[in-house]
């Protein structure tokens, strides 16, 4: 609307500028035309009374031949006569004029002059009368005060008209305006606001073939461009997080096959014990109280390894993955506990050091998985009898996904194992897809990768520090509120 408004105001202008001059160029006409009828005017009035005067002059003297000026002077009342001499004859001294008038004059043709040193100004005009040897000529004055005034009435009435006919023009392009341009614009920067907001379903169809037109078709087509993108980014995402869900399946599975011979050692123990007591009773060699005693203890056993088989079913089932407020020493405790028997087989001690009442909102899931991959690889970096510990507490961290960005609080949790460390080479590498050092059979290379996507996710990162010979430490960095 603004821009109609400018436009409205500059072509109204525009107007009235050309109007002024049309008006100001036939003021200047009507003046001259005006000018130009007072000398023919003059011109004939002089010639008229030059015959007369110079027969009266010359027939009945001077006196007789001024005494007919002055009666025709009666008879003018808008004009002013009177007698000249020109070369100062008879001791009259002659009028102040210009030479190139005087010239004129002395050549026998007529001239005049404005003077304007009275008032509005006085148009005198010469006709020269030669009486013997002697150069006369008959001044005849008019006032140009009357022609003022009418020209002071026509700029007036010209203002008038002028401003009357740039006020229709302001209505007439004040209203053109806002149909032909404040109307359209209106709707294309609604069409740009709405598309900014997401609503790329929104169209604008103008029906005025112009510039405007031409920019509502191209705005149009862009969020006709925008929507098509925006679904196959979406089919794309949809596309990318059900492989990366399934990668992270398989890498479940895959760490759930490698658990599966330490929990079959596990339930070993209790299965014995289980076989045991039940051949006692079956024997009959327990009996009484015995009997109930081996009852109590094939229960808690069989307990046990339901909890043992629960833990290694749910960290393999397959779900959506959702956020709750979870306590991170007993998703810690859980993860050691299933891992203690395939740690037990490289002689390694898993330790938590986690804060009791340490609470975050994370896909319990999720983190367990990352733990897992993390505990595994560092039971495996074990070639020698060592512990691995797991520490959590708070840390202030710059993120790595944003440069610049000043150090704000995380939850940093640290898996740290005492093997032989990664190679500086191999660091920058290390949490590529199918990437790995272990031994064949040992690993897919797909741990690491999984666990880094898991962390981001959450909206962290996994930071690596290792020295060859002394160990590595992972540290997954968290935000506080889990988001």
């Amino acid at each position: 609307m603004k821009l109609a408004r400018k436009i409205t105001l500059a072509l109204t202008l525009l107007a009235i500028a050309v109007m002024s001059v049309l008006e100001t160029l036939e003021v200047r006409r009507e003046l001259d035309r005006s000018a130009i009828d007072m000398r023919h005017d003059h011109r004939l009035l002089g010639h008229t009374l030059a015959g007369s005067i110079a027969r009266a002059w010359q027939e009945e003297g001077e006196a007789e031949a001024l005494t007919l000026l002055e009666q025709a002077n009666r008879f003018q009342a808008q004009v002013y006569l009177r007698w000249v001499w020109l070369d100062g004859a008879q001791g009259h001294v002659p009028p102040a004029l210009p030479a190139p008038l005087l010239g004129t004059l002395r050549a026998g043709q007529d001239g005049s002059l404005v003077d304007n040193s009275e008032g509005a100004g006085v148009l005198r005009s010469y006709t020269p009368v030669f009486i013997n040897t002697h150069l006369g000529a008959i001044e005849i004055s008019e006032s140009l005060g009357e022609e003022h005034q009418h020209v002071r009435s026509t700029v007036q009435n010209a203002a008038i008209a002028t401003c009357a006919i740039a006020g229709a023009f302001l209505l007439v392009a004040m209203a053109m305006g806002r149909r032909l341009v404040g109307k359209p614009v209106n709707q294309l920067v609604r069409l740009a606001h709405r598309i900014g907001e997401g609503h790329l379903q929104e169209r604008v169809y103008l029906s005025q073939n112009d510039e405007l037109r031409t920019l509502a078709v191209a705005m149009n087509r862009m969020a006709e461009l925008l929507l098509a993108a925006r679904e196959k980014i979406a089919q794309e995402t949809t596309a990318h997080l059900s492989t990366l869900e399934r990668l992270r399946h398989a890498d479940r599975l895959t760490t759930v096959g490698k658990l599966a011979s330490g929990v079959a050692h596990e339930l070993g123990t209790p299965l014995n014990v289980v076989l045991g007591r039940s051949k006692m009773i079956s024997s009959g060699e327990a009996v009484g109280e015995e009997v109930t005693e081996c009852a109590q203890i094939i229960s808690q056993q069989a307990q046990h390894m339901t909890r043992i088989i629960r833990q290694l079913l749910d960290f393999a089932r397959r779900r959506a993955p959702r956020r709750a407020p979870e306590n991170i020493a007993q998703l810690v405790t859980h993860t050691l506990t299933l891992l203690r028997p395939l740690a037990s087989k490289r002689s390694a001690t898993l330790v938590s050091e986690v804060p009791e009442a340490l609470v975050l909102e994370v896909d319990s899931g999720q983190l367990q998985q990352v733990l897992t991959n993390l505990v595994m690889n560092g039971i495996h970096a074990m070639k020698r009898p060592g512990t691995l510990r797991v520490r959590a507490g708070p840390a202030r961290a710059a993120s790595p996904h944003e440069p610049g960005a000043p150090e704000t609080e995380w939850l940093r949790l640290d898996v740290e194992d005492e093997g032989e460390g990664i190679r500086p080479e191999d660091l920058p590498h290390i949490f590529d897809p199918f990437f790995t050092t272990k031994d064949v059979g040992e690993g897919t290379g797909l741990g690491l990768s999984v666990s880094h996507g898991l962390v981001q996710d959450h909206g962290g990162w996994i930071a690596v520090r290792s020295e060859p010979g002394h160990g590595s430490c992972f540290s997954v960095y968290l935000p506080p509120g889990g988001s």
